[in-house]
């Protein structure tokens, strides 16, 4: 389509006249925004000056918000600008307090009521910003609606105490925060407040505290006071008190457990009490009490320990362990316990085993000490000990073909070395009247080591390499004959005699004394009255004295070593020495 000069014309026209329209309806608009603004403002000059500081600010406000037009005197229009501000911010105020006022949150009522009294502290200045405050303040009702709040608060507050001592509930507590939180002013000023909460709180929390110590365990009410304490600590509230009644109730409590030598009662006290340390004072009468409760039982356990009383001290630092680290001194006593008496070493690693003919002892085999018996069930020996670096060692030997029944243990004096002599075992024999083990324990290779083991009808220990051995089974059999110990076992060395060379004096045809005895050891058919022989165990002096005879018993010489004889008297067997007469 061909479009004509002339309507491209008419198109321009109508385009100029709708812009010059709404160019005519903006001017308008703006005349008309300008009056109104001058008018809202003058209206607010005149509620000023009649000194109606809400109305003037609130249409201030509105002729503020027209921006078409700047209009007015600068240094009024800052003073409303300043109390438009305050209305804001106060408004705000109020927003917040009514959030919190309707959820009855405590602190967030206090909070806002306190940016209130800062805010009035603010406005205290002489002028129309002060007044304006003030003003605005009566209008809003906010300090209506914070006293209503406090007011209910704190009756309900009072009202929830009574019920709780009532009820003799004390799970809601609420209350007490409340009550601190609650302006000075609606008690009539701070040391009003002051004066009614302690009231308050001390025959509240006395009350409490009579009713739980008349109810609940020890450890209960020590944690509810302890608790409260925190609580009053933490809202500002000095409660000496409180801590004062505690202090009387845990002192008489404990000092009755004493008293009753309850140790288990006085621990579980200890323990709750210590607990609550943090809000305790650092010269608490209680914990020293404790404490030196605490210092006469350790005292007691180590007069246990002097009196040999062993199991009774370790007992005892083992209860106490729960107050103390008692693990030293429970280590100190097993270790005096176990020198006194090393046979704990068997029990406490075979506590169900019973063994018989146990020996102990210190300082052998590389031990500090050791203890060692046979387990008649088993067949064996069992064998334990502790060494030098403290470490324990258990080792165990078997003995099949031993008679348990009559076996006997026994550490010899002679063979073997002074700190690592063999262990003996004698009992009834199969082919002879006794058979003999000798056994050798090597605590560094953890093992015993079987030295010997030999039937015979005797057998003497001449030294620690020598030994005398009467009808021994296999070589030396029928002879009384010397073996030798080395580290193979038992060496047979030479025969001494024949048995029957040396049985009974009628049968040798032989004078029942020995022909080398001296004239003072003969009986009285040389004249002399008969005098005192000493028997020792074995061929020296160094055995031990078992006994006496007279020059005159009847005796039977059973063979000779190095000028000294094995008699038999009456059936026992021993060593006379005979020395050489003198030339």
């Amino acid at each position: 389509m061909i479009i004509s000069s002339y309507q491209k014309s008419l198109w321009v026209r109508n385009a100029l006249l709708v812009l010059c329209s709404i160019a005519v309806v903006a001017v308008l608009v703006k005349v008309g925004l300008s009056y109104k603004k001058v008018n809202l403002y003058k209206q607010a000059q005149a509620y000023y000056s009649s000194h109606d500081l809400i109305k003037a600010e609130q249409l201030f406000a509105k002729a503020d918000e027209i921006t078409v037009l700047s209009y007015g005197d600068e240094q009024w229009n800052s003073l409303m600008h300043g109390l438009t501000a305050t209305r804001q911010e106060l408004e705000s105020i109020q927003l917040q307090a009514r959030s919190a006022i309707s959820e009855n949150q405590d602190a967030q009522v206090l909070e806002t009521y306190e940016l209130y009294q800062n805010m009035r502290k603010s406005n205290k200045q002489p002028g129309e910003q002060t007044v304006f405050f003030e003003q605005l303040s009566s209008h809003l009702g906010i300090e209506k609606e914070w006293a209503d709040y406090y007011h209910r608060a704190l009756q309900a507050a009072k009202d929830q105490s009574k019920a709780n001592l009532a009820q003799h509930s004390y799970e809601n507590e609420t209350f007490i925060r409340t009550l601190v939180t609650i302006p000075d002013e609606y008690f009539g000023g701070a040391k009003q407040k002051q004066s009614e909460l302690a009231d308050l709180f001390q025959e509240y929390e006395k009350t409490k505290l009579r009713t739980l110590t008349g109810s609940a365990p020890f450890d209960e009410v020590v944690a509810r006071t302890a608790k409260s304490l925190r609580m009053y600590r933490e809202i500002g509230v000095k409660a000496d008190w409180l801590l004062t009644g505690l202090e009387r109730f845990a002192q008489s409590e404990i000092n009755l457990s004493i008293r009753q030598k309850d140790l288990s009662a006085f621990i579980s006290q200890s323990i709750a009490y210590r607990k609550i340390e943090d809000v305790l004072p650092r010269d608490s009468a209680v914990l020293a009490a404790i404490t030196r409760h605490l210092e006469s039982r350790v005292n007691q356990a180590e007069q246990y320990i002097q009196s040999r009383q062993f199991s009774k001290a370790i007992e005892l630092y083992q209860e106490l362990n729960a107050l103390m680290d008692t693990g030293a001194l429970i280590a100190t006593a097993e270790e005096s316990w176990l020198a006194h008496d090393p046979t704990r070493l068997l029990h406490e690693k075979y506590p169900d085993k019973k063994f018989r003919s146990v020996l102990s002892g210190t300082a052998r085999w590389g031990a500090q000490v050791y203890a060692f018996g046979l387990e008649e069930s088993e067949q064996r020996l069992s064998f334990a000990a502790k060494k030098e670096d403290d470490s324990l060692t258990y080792l165990e030997v078997g003995l099949e073909n031993v008679d348990m029944k009559s076996a006997k243990v026994s550490i010899s004096d002679k063979l073997g070395e002074k700190d690592a002599p063999l262990i003996m075992i004698e009992a009834d024999g199969k082919e002879r009247p006794f058979s003999y083990i000798g056994l050798l324990p090597a605590l560094s290779e953890n093992v015993i080591h079987k030295r010997f083991s030999i039937e015979a009808d005797e057998f003497s220990i001449v030294d620690s390499t020598h030994i005398l051995i009467k009808n021994a089974v296999g070589k030396g059999e029928q002879e009384f004959a010397s073996f030798i110990l080395d580290e193979t076992g038992l060496v047979y060395d030479q025969k001494i005699a024949d048995i029957e060379e040396a049985t009974t004096p009628e049968e040798s045809g032989e004078n029942e004394y020995p022909p080398d005895l001296p004239p003072d050891s003969q009986t009285e058919q040389n004249g002399q009255k008969p005098h005192q022989i000493t028997v020792y165990a074995g061929p020296g002096e160094e055995y031990e004295k078992i006994g006496q005879i007279s020059s005159d018993s009847s005796i039977q010489v059973v063979t000779d070593l190095n000028g000294w004889y094995q008699i038999q008297v009456n059936g026992k067997e021993g060593w006379i020495h005979a020395p050489q007469p003198a030339p």
